[in-house]
Order: C-alpha cells, then structure tokens, then sequence
C-alpha cells in the first residue's frame, strides 16, 4: 500500500517529508535526475520523467517553499503588509471584502496569501526587502497609497513582481490598479446638490492617503463649481473620530444639511451621534456614504453610498499581479489582458441613492 509519508521508527514523532532522495530511492536513479524532472528541465528521458512523476504523484511529495526558492521556482506565496493599527482593520467592511476577492483569484491559481501588520512605512519597506530576500513572495500588493509615498521607490529599487492599489498618480513606474475617488465624490456631490442642500461636509479619513487628498480636492472644487459651500472636517478612519467631527459640525453656527463620510464605519458613527442629539435622517440631516457594504444597507435609514464592490476590486488586483508576476518569469499568461506597467481601472464607482439623503427641505 502506498503511503504519503515515509515511515520512521515506533516512538520516533511524526512521519518525515518526502524528500527528492526518497524519489529518487524508490526510482533507482539519481537525486539530480528527479530535481530535473520535478522542476521541468531537460536532462532526463521522457519515460524516466513520467516514472519520477509517478513517484512523486504516490508519495504525495510536495516541495517545500525553501527548495523551490532554491532552485528558482515560484514559491506560490503573495505579500501584503499593513502599517495600520489591527483594530482599525478588523472593523473595515471594505478591507475585509477586498482581501476575500483576493484570496478567492490567488487561491484558484495554488497561491496563498501572507500578511504583516507592521508599525511603520520603514518597517514595512524593510519586510518587503527580507520577503524577496528570501525568496518568501513572487509578488506584493502595496496598498493606502500616500501623496509622497517611500515605499514606491523601495520597491521600483527592488525591481520585484509589485502592484498597487491606488491612483491614477503617485505609483511611479509600478502598475497600478485604481477606483476614480474624484468621479466618486462628483457622485455624491452632484446628488446632493440637486436635492437642494447648499452647505455639505465631508467627514474625511486618513490625510496622508493619496485617496483622502483626491477626494478632498475633488470635492471642493465641485461644491464651488455648482455654488454650493464644502466645508471639510479631518477625522481619521475610525467611529471615534467620525463621532468627534459629527459633533463638531453640529456645534458650527451655520451647520451643514448634509454629511458625507469617508467610509460606511465612519457613516454609521456619525449617524449615530445625530440621532443621539435629536437630528433627524434625512429630514434635518442627509448622510451619505463612500463605501458600501451590509453595514450601510441596514441601517435605518439606509445608508446612499458608492456602491464599488470591494470583493471584485480584490479579484481585478490579484489578477493584475499574477499576470505581472507571470510576465516576469518572461511566461505571460496566454489569454493576459494587461503588460506588466501601466494603469488598470479596477471598479467604475457608481451612486447608490437610499433614504438617508433627501431634499434640504424634506422635513
């Protein structure tokens, strides 16, 4: 009877991995012959080869990440490192979907996924620096693009398999993949406008993301175009900042009629705050959303947000770098839509009207 593992004395622990001199025993040919015949290299017959297979196939051998590294093979691994807090990513709907989209492409392609929260920029750079060392990764995704960002030519240095998420803009050399913030905010913008408010904030996250920047800039340039006033109030991700700035704005002497927030945590916190101090949504207060998610759909009211559906933004971007890392290896993929630079727009944001946003005069 065959067996996945080769046995080892009574008492001596667990069974040990099939090593390639195992193969090589039962095949009664040399350690050399199967690392050439396992890795797809000329050298051995074709009928040794399918005999070594065979062998390889019954013994249930797998090489393991630290010898396909030596030998040049893809280690089947893709890195993702994170330099924010672990609770602010816990409770981030978006993230959470993204990275599902992720893993459900990498995992039909054998790939998995490693990631690292670290407490830096610095430390991060540093990770991808050992990971490629090493030979840990084939490729990594960079994600919360900055205005200024270091890591971009950390990585255009390290000249590795990379892609990231954000844009257009501010990725250097690296390919990119991209929602359009400034169409989103013209979205949401232009929906409020027309419903007759004239005095809008926006509950804004991060300030060092690109994203923040784009869409701050976005939005103030349509609330001017369209004579309306845009008043913007810093936050940071996270309910407790969106409740301190929706205190904030309701403290102003001439209060906004409507709020938008940077993501459907923030938009829920805020709502929340209203509510608490007797506002009205949408009556004496509109609130909208850029992120949607099961969140924002059940809150009462519902919560009007950009519908951009994070799982497939995590699809489109694990695509995009295997086609990368494939067109590295000089293999690229036969049906390959994209080279290996350039800018890809991943999701077209589109507006997603609820009953949280309704005339300035609804009430």
């Amino acid at each position: 009877m065959s067996t996945s593992r080769v046995s080892t004395p009574r008492g001596a622990g667990r069974p040990r991995r099939v090593t390639i001199a195992d193969i090589a025993d039962r095949a009664g040919v040399t350690a050399a012959a199967v690392s050439l015949a396992v890795n797809g290299r000329p050298g051995v017959s074709d009928a040794t080869r399918a005999r070594i297979m065979d062998i390889a196939r019954e013994l249930d051998w797998e090489p393991s990440p630290a010898a396909r590294a030596l030998t040049g093979a893809p280690v089947l691994a893709v890195g993702m490192v994170l330099a924010r807090p672990a609770e602010v990513l816990g409770n981030e709907a978006f993230f959470g979907a993204f990275v599902a989209g992720l893993q459900e492409v990498l995992s039909t392609e054998d790939y998995s996924l490693q990631m690292k929260i670290v407490e830096s920029t610095e430390a991060e750079i540093e990770t991808y620096r050992r990971w490629f060392g090493q030979r840990r990764v084939d490729g990594v995704v960079m994600v919360d693009l900055r205005q200024d960002d270091p890591r971009v030519p950390a990585l255009e240095k390290l000249g590795q398999p990379a892609l990231v998420i954000g844009g257009p803009g501010h990725h250097g050399s690296l390919p990119a993949v991209y929602v359009d913030d400034a169409v989103a905010t013209t979205l949401l913008v232009d929906h409020l406008v027309g419903l007759g408010h004239r005095r809008i904030a926006r509950v804004a996250g991060t300030a060092e993301f690109f994203h923040t920047a784009q869409r701050d800039r976005a939005f103030l340039d349509r609330c001017e175009e369209l004579g309306a006033t845009g008043v913007l109030q810093d936050a940071g991700y996270g309910a407790q900042g969106a409740a301190a700035a929706t205190e904030g704005l309701l403290a102003e002497e001439d209060a906004p009629s409507a709020i938008i927030f940077d993501s459907d945590e923030m938009a829920l916190a805020g709502s929340q705050v209203l509510l608490e101090n007797g506002i009205r949504i949408p009556q004496q207060m509109a609130v909208a959303s850029y992120e949607d998610s099961a969140l924002a759909r059940t809150h009462r009211p519902a919560i009007t947000a950009i519908g951009r559906s994070a799982v497939q933004y995590g699809r489109v971007a694990a695509t995009r770098l295997l086609e990368i890392i494939d067109a590295d290896r000089r293999r690229p993929l036969p049906d390959a839509a994209q080279a290996a630079t350039g800018e890809v727009r991943a999701i077209d944001p589109q507006l997603i009207v609820r009953a949280s946003t309704a005339g300035a005069d609804a009430g």
